[in-house]
């Protein structure tokens, strides 16, 4: 994200906390960069965002000009579960249960216990390696798959599939990012078995990761920790 404004680093492109997209702000969690920010400092750093992202309106003033098929095609794609339950629910005699579709909760239970057993999650008591990452790897293929046949049954299930959808890009990213930092840098978050140690001398930096919705790649890259001066 660009900023902050008060200090001399390269990460200024825009507004305050805007990401690399034009227009596309983020606080707390979706801004990274601290595991410790809780509810105050998310609470500070999005009132921050929130103002920024109003002067982007008011200065940029007249609406952006959109593709009208390019929104059609886009609300198509968002309202599709709705469709696929509706074609295929009397398929069976519970809904729940069909081979034409999955549901969002057992689709979340499967992609919780994924990251849960592979990814360091509590039962692996915070643990993971190189092999359980590349095994969650795996099964996200066969996640993403499933991810085209979420079904709902009315609104709040549309939520939760879109939100199973985001869930499962960020899981992915999580993954990726643990196999790239080939080390432990949080004790007791995560604990890389193969790599127990913390390396300052090559990892003493922030783990980004870029996706091409183009290509289908992934872009791995590392970028350098600046530090508040008398913090």
């Amino acid at each position: 994200m660009s900023g902050p404004e008060d200090l001399d680093t390269p990460y200024k492109w825009g507004y305050a906390q805007m990401t690399t997209v034009d227009a596309l702000f983020a606080a707390g969690d979706a801004s990274g960069a601290s595991s410790h920010k809780f509810s105050s400092g998310s609470h500070a750093e999005g009132r921050i965002t929130g103002k920024a992202a109003i002067k982007y309106i008011v200065e940029k003033g007249a609406e952006p000009n959109v593709d009208a098929a390019a929104v059609e095609a886009l609300r198509a794609k968002i309202l599709a579960p709705l469709d696929t339950y509706q074609e295929f629910c009397n398929f069976t005699t519970e809904p729940s249960v069909n081979p034409n579709y999955i549901l969002w909760r057992p689709f979340m239970d499967r992609m919780q216990k994924i990251m849960d057993e592979y990814a360091g999650g509590v039962t692996a008591a915070f643990k993971t390696s190189v092999s359980n990452l590349e095994r969650a790897m795996e099964l996200f293929v066969y996640l993403q798959e499933d991810a085209e046949k979420l079904a709902a049954e009315g609104i709040y299930e549309l939520e939760r599939c879109w939100e199973n959808m985001h869930r499962m890009a960020q899981a992915e990213a999580h993954v990726r990012t643990m196999l790239f930092r080939e080390e432990t840098r949080w004790p007791g978050y995560y604990f890389r078995a193969d790599k127990p140690t913390m390396d300052e001398e090559n990892w003493h930096c922030f783990a980004n990761c870029r996706f091409d919705p183009a290509s289908g790649e992934w872009e791995m890259s590392k970028k350098d920790v600046w530090n508040i001066p008398g913090v």
